[in-house]
């Protein structure tokens, strides 16, 4: 991997860093998560592009050609040392999840697993275990991609991103926060600190809304994949099995992860059944925008 030069600063708490954004606004700096993506994006361009026929060949879509020219820094900040950036943590009827929290700890932490089940077979299939180790939430939702496996379940669960700044904190929707193809809201003096996730009061059977949630990823192999289509789905019930509220979103159709409300506010107030499900998969197919890529057609995606 060939790296250009850049400078590297590695602060110990969230207020150094942001003291730092902030003295060094305007200048080309990237944020350092698990640097799975960024080092990546950093490295010089080893293949030419006429020696990728095959992925010139099908690179007709609008929104799914990622760059071939490396990423300029000056500077990179690595949030690696904020100790406070990491964890899970249950508060009241909401889950905090620090963005340094990595993608490995996600699919392990048993409150997520229990609670937030579609966040954690997102991260279970995402990369290979080394990717996991390293990635982190944080840096898997400002990466900003269409087939992001955390940010799809995190949109299906109406999650809640906090911004921070010197000029103050801001919590947005996971929905408002992806602008197109690796791009998002973040301003150069930002950074995400942590994701917030509300739950019912209770998950039992006496719960007047328990929820429900899964992540399904559709890809050509079965690690170190982008998937062809990826779909999360959160459903809150009532106690008599009726559909309260859905959030059905997908990624890898459209230019960044898809909310699709037709399909979800179908759902409310029905109670599963074949038929039922069969109907929403119809809108949800009539709903999402995909192209035609080297991994599948756009007539495929909408199919599946």
């Amino acid at each position: 991997m060939i790296l250009p030069k850049f400078d590297y600063y590695s602060p110990e708490t969230l207020e150094e860093a942001l003291d730092w954004l902030s003295a060094n606004k305007g200048k080309s700096i990237r944020i350092l998560a698990g640097g799975t993506d960024l080092l990546v994006d950093l490295r010089g361009k080893v293949i030419p592009d006429g020696h990728r026929p095959r992925c010139q060949q099908h690179r007709t879509g609008t929104w799914n050609a990622r760059s071939a020219q490396p990423v300029k820094v000056k500077a990179l900040l690595s949030l690696s040392r904020i100790e406070e950036l990491r964890g899970v943590r249950t508060k009241k009827d909401a889950i905090h999840i620090g963005a340094m929290t990595t993608i490995s700890d996600i699919e392990k932490s048993e409150p997520l697993r229990t609670l937030l089940t579609g966040l954690c077979d997102g991260a279970a299939q995402l990369g290979s275990p080394l990717v996991r180790n390293r990635g982190t939430i944080g840096g898997n939702l400002c990466n900003s991609r269409p087939a992001a496996d955390t940010s799809i379940p995190t949109l299906a669960l109406n999650g809640q991103l906090v911004i921070v700044s010197k000029r103050g904190t801001r919590i947005v929707k996971q929905e408002d926060f992806v602008t197109g193809p690796g791009m998002n809201i973040l301003e150069p003096d930002e950074i995400l600190t942590e994701i917030i996730v509300n739950t019912p009061d209770d998950s039992g059977e006496s719960s007047p809304r328990r929820l429900t949630s899964g992540y399904i990823k559709l890809a050509n192999r079965k690690a170190l994949e982008i998937s062809v289509v990826g779909a999360a789905a959160a459903v809150w019930f009532d106690p008599d099995g009726r559909i309260n509220d859905a959030r059905i979103a997908m990624g890898a159709v459209a230019p960044k992860p898809l909310l699709l409300g037709i399909a979800g506010n179908f759902l409310i107030g029905e109670t599963l059944n074949d038929k039922i499900i069969a109907e929403a998969a119809k809108l949800a197919g009539e709903t999402v925008k995909p192209i035609t890529d080297h991994r599948g057609s756009a007539e495929y995606r909408r199919s599946m």
